[in-house]
Protein backbone atom coordinates (compact mmCIF):
# COMPACT_ATOMS: atom_id res chain seq x y z
CA UNK A 1 0.00 0.00 0.00
CA UNK A 2 2.97 2.32 0.57
CA UNK A 3 3.53 2.86 -3.18
CA UNK A 4 -0.11 3.69 -3.86
CA UNK A 5 -0.37 6.99 -1.97
CA UNK A 6 -0.53 8.86 -5.26
CA UNK A 7 -3.74 7.00 -6.14
CA UNK A 8 -5.33 8.06 -2.85
CA UNK A 9 -4.16 11.64 -3.39
CA UNK A 10 -5.56 11.58 -6.92
CA UNK A 11 -8.91 10.22 -5.68
CA UNK A 12 -9.07 12.97 -3.05
CA UNK A 13 -8.35 15.64 -5.68
CA UNK A 14 -10.98 14.24 -8.05
CA UNK A 15 -13.55 13.98 -5.24
CA UNK A 16 -12.73 17.51 -4.09
CA UNK A 17 -13.21 18.82 -7.60
CA UNK A 18 -16.53 17.00 -7.85
CA UNK A 19 -17.74 18.58 -4.62
CA UNK A 20 -16.53 22.02 -5.73
CA UNK A 21 -18.25 21.64 -9.10
CA UNK A 22 -21.47 20.55 -7.41
CA UNK A 23 -21.43 23.58 -5.14
CA UNK A 24 -20.60 25.87 -8.04
CA UNK A 25 -23.45 24.39 -10.13
CA UNK A 26 -25.85 24.73 -7.19
CA UNK A 27 -24.89 28.38 -6.75
CA UNK A 28 -25.19 29.11 -10.46
CA UNK A 29 -28.68 27.56 -10.48
CA UNK A 30 -29.68 30.08 -7.81
CA UNK A 31 -28.39 32.80 -10.11
CA UNK A 32 -30.44 31.71 -13.12
CA UNK A 33 -33.57 33.57 -14.00
CA UNK A 34 -36.79 31.59 -13.88
CA UNK A 35 -39.90 31.96 -16.01
CA UNK A 36 -41.62 33.40 -12.94
CA UNK A 37 -38.84 36.00 -12.54
CA UNK A 38 -39.23 36.98 -16.19
CA UNK A 39 -42.97 37.43 -15.77
CA UNK A 40 -42.50 39.52 -12.63
CA UNK A 41 -39.92 41.73 -14.32
CA UNK A 42 -42.08 42.20 -17.41
CA UNK A 43 -45.22 42.89 -15.36
CA UNK A 44 -43.35 45.43 -13.23
CA UNK A 45 -42.09 47.16 -16.37
CA UNK A 46 -45.64 47.36 -17.73
CA UNK A 47 -47.07 48.72 -14.48
CA UNK A 48 -44.26 51.29 -14.27
CA UNK A 49 -45.13 52.41 -17.81
CA UNK A 50 -48.52 53.66 -16.55
CA UNK A 51 -50.16 55.80 -19.26
CA UNK A 52 -47.93 54.44 -22.02
CA UNK A 53 -49.09 50.93 -21.16
CA UNK A 54 -52.70 52.09 -21.46
CA UNK A 55 -52.20 53.96 -24.72
CA UNK A 56 -49.84 51.48 -26.37
CA UNK A 57 -50.52 48.18 -24.62
CA UNK A 58 -49.09 45.86 -27.28
CA UNK A 59 -46.00 47.99 -27.95
CA UNK A 60 -45.34 48.40 -24.23
CA UNK A 61 -45.61 44.65 -23.72
CA UNK A 62 -43.11 44.04 -26.56
CA UNK A 63 -40.77 46.65 -25.13
CA UNK A 64 -40.96 45.18 -21.63
CA UNK A 65 -40.35 41.63 -22.93
CA UNK A 66 -37.35 42.87 -24.91
CA UNK A 67 -35.93 44.77 -21.93
CA UNK A 68 -36.44 41.80 -19.64
CA UNK A 69 -34.57 39.50 -22.02
CA UNK A 70 -31.68 41.95 -22.34
CA UNK A 71 -31.42 42.45 -18.57
CA UNK A 72 -31.53 38.73 -17.90
CA UNK A 73 -28.86 38.08 -20.53
CA UNK A 74 -26.56 40.69 -19.01
CA UNK A 75 -27.07 40.24 -15.25
CA UNK A 76 -27.72 37.45 -12.79
CA UNK A 77 -30.71 37.85 -10.49
CA UNK A 78 -28.51 38.81 -7.55
CA UNK A 79 -26.64 41.39 -9.65
CA UNK A 80 -29.95 42.85 -10.81
CA UNK A 81 -31.30 43.00 -7.25
CA UNK A 82 -28.15 44.86 -6.14
CA UNK A 83 -28.65 47.33 -8.99
CA UNK A 84 -32.28 47.94 -8.04
CA UNK A 85 -31.14 48.94 -4.55
CA UNK A 86 -29.00 51.74 -6.01
CA UNK A 87 -30.15 55.30 -6.62
CA UNK A 88 -32.27 55.89 -9.72
CA UNK A 89 -29.32 57.68 -11.33
CA UNK A 90 -27.01 54.70 -10.82
CA UNK A 91 -29.70 52.25 -11.93
CA UNK A 92 -30.08 54.24 -15.13
CA UNK A 93 -26.32 54.25 -15.75
CA UNK A 94 -26.14 50.47 -15.31
CA UNK A 95 -29.37 49.36 -16.96
CA UNK A 96 -30.15 51.80 -19.77
CA UNK A 97 -27.21 50.78 -21.98
CA UNK A 98 -28.38 47.16 -21.70
CA UNK A 99 -31.88 47.75 -23.06
CA UNK A 100 -31.33 50.96 -25.04
CA UNK A 101 -32.05 49.18 -28.33
CA UNK A 102 -35.44 48.05 -26.98
CA UNK A 103 -36.28 51.59 -25.89
CA UNK A 104 -35.24 53.09 -29.22
CA UNK A 105 -37.38 50.57 -31.12
CA UNK A 106 -40.32 51.26 -28.78
CA UNK A 107 -40.04 55.01 -29.30
CA UNK A 108 -39.77 54.60 -33.08
CA UNK A 109 -42.87 52.41 -33.23
CA UNK A 110 -44.83 54.92 -31.14
CA UNK A 111 -43.75 57.80 -33.43
CA UNK A 112 -44.82 55.79 -36.49
CA UNK A 113 -48.27 55.26 -35.01
CA UNK A 114 -48.87 58.96 -34.43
Amino acid sequence: MSGKHWIIALMILISGYGIYSGIKDKNSKNERWTAESSKILTDKCISDSKEMAENYAELTYEYCKCSTKKIQAEFTQSEYIKITKMSIENQTKKLLPVFQSCLTEYQTKIKNRN
